[in-house]
C-alpha cells in the first residue's frame, strides 16, 4: 500500500478534500552527540483523535532532544494552514523551500504558542536533490505516497521559549506522506520506518506487516535512491510501558546490503507510536538516525482520548493537565 513518489512531485490539493484523507511534511536533526529534533507540519494527523475533515485541521509536531531525553514537546492544532505559491503557511509559522543548482533549501520561521509562551525561531535546510528512485511516479492515482524530499543534507536550528533555549546544527532528512484514505484502513498492522546517514548518503528502511506486508530499503546512490529486496530478521525483542513491542536490533540484508541497526529506548512513545534514536552500520560503516513504531489499529481508542488530550494542545480548549507535558523541559516525559 506504499507509493514511491518522485521527490518533486506535488500534491493536489484536492486530495485532501476525502473524508479520511491525510497529508504530513517530516523534518529531523540529528547531531554528532546524538542531541536532535523532529519536526512534523501536516493536515488531519491520523495520531490526532477527533480531528474532522483533513485539509482544514492543520496541526504541528515539534520535540528537541538533548542528552538522551525529551527537552521540548509541543503537539498542537493550528487556526489555519494553506499552500503558497513556495510553501506552506500554518498558523503564524512559514515554510519556504525552493530548488536551485541542484540543491534543495527550506527555511523554517517559527512562532508557536505553548502553554509556557510562545516558541519561536528558525530552522535553516539545505541538502542535495534527488533523481527520481526507478518505479516512482508524480503521484496521480496514488492512495499512500511517500516522498523522499532531498538527501542527506544539513540544517541549523534556533528556538527559544521564555527562558529556554536550542542551538543545533547537524545531518538532517527531509520527507512528506500524504494518503486518501485512514492510516488504520491500510491493513497495516505494525509498521517499522527508520532513516540514516551513513558516509553522507541517506538510507531508508520501511518494514511492514499486515494484509500486504513488505520490507522495503532505499539507498542513496549517485544522486537517488535504490530499492534493494532484502531479508529482515529482528533481535533482542522488548516491551514498552504501553505494552508495544520493539525490537533493539534489526539486521537487514540484501544484494549489496548488510546492514545491522540498533534502536535505542524510546524518547516518545505511547500505545500506538514510539521515537527512537538508532545507530546503523551498512557494509561496515556506521551512522545516526531516528526509528519509528507505529501500530495503527491502537489509533483512536475511547479510553486513549483523554490521554492523548492531556497532551494535545486544542484550539477549542485545554486539558488542565497539558503544561506538565507540553513546551519546554516538560515535567512529565512519559506519555
Amino acid at each position: 500500500m506504499l507509493d514511491l513518489l518522485a521527490p518533486q512531485s506535488r500534491i493536489d490539493p484536492k486530495v485532501l478534500d476525502v473524508d479520511g484523507a491525510f497529508a504530513w511534511w517530516y523534518l529531523d536533526l540529528v547531531d554528532e552527540n546524538g542531541d536532535g529534533l523532529v519536526l512534523i507540519w501536516s493536515f488531519a494527523l491520523p495520531f490526532l483523535p477527533g480531528q474532522g475533515p483533513s485539509f482544514e485541521q492543520p496541526s504541528l509536531a515539534l520535540s528537541v532532544y538533548r542528552d538522551g531525553q525529551v527537552d521540548f514537546v509541543l503537539l498542537t492544532e493550528l487556526e489555519r494552514g494553506e499552500f503558497t505559491e513556495s510553501g506552506w503557511r500554518m498558523g503564524r509559522s512559514v515554510f519556504v523551500q525552493e530548488s536551485r543548482d541542484g540543491k534543495r533549501y527550506l527555511v523554517g520561521e517559527l512562532d508557536i504558542d505553548t502553554p509556557k509562551g510562545p516558541v519561536t525561531g528558525t530552522i535553516r535546510v539545505e541538502g542535495p536533490e534527488l533523481a527520481a528512485p526507478q518505479g516512482a511516479t508524480d503521484g496521480a492515482g496514488a492512495v499512500h505516497g511517500w516522498s523522499p524530499q532531498m538527501g542527506i543534507g544539513r540544517a541549523q536550528a534556533t528556538l527559544e521559549c521564555g527562558d529556554w533555549s536550542v542551538s543545533l546544527e547537524g545531518e538532517c532528512y527531509r520527507d512528506r506522506n500524504f494518503c486518501t484514505r485512514p492510516l488504520d484502513q491500510l491493513g497495516i498492522s505494525r509498521w517499522v520506518w527508520g532513516r540514516a546517514a551513513i558516509d553522507g548518503a541517506l538510507l531508508v528502511w520501511y518494514l511492514v506487516e499486515g494484509e500486504h506486508p513488505s520490507s522495503r530499503v532505499f539507498v542513496q546512490r549517485e544522486g537517488r535512491l535504490d530499492e534493494v529486496e532484502v531479508q529482515v530478521e529482528y533481535k533482542r525483542w522488548r516491551r514498552d510501558r504501553y505494552g508495544l513491542r520493539w525490537a533493539e536490533g534489526i539486521q537487514i540484508t540484501g544484494e549489496g546490503v548488510d546492514l545491522q541497526v540498533t534502536q535505542g529506548a524510546p524518547l516518545d512513545r505511547g500505545p500506538f507510536y514510539l521515537r527512537h534514536p538508532v545507530q546503523a552500520v551498512l557494509n561496515g560503516k556506521a551512522g545516526r538516525g531516528w526509528g519509528e513504531l507505529v501500530v495503527p489499529d491502537n489509533l483512536d481508542q475511547a479510553w486513549l482520548r483523554p490521554f492523548v488530550n492531556m497532551r494535545t494542545q486544542r484550539l477549542n480548549g485545554n486539558s488542565i493537565w497539558l503544561p506538565l507535558f507540553a513546551g519546554p523541559r516538560p515535567l512529565l516525559r512519559w506519555l
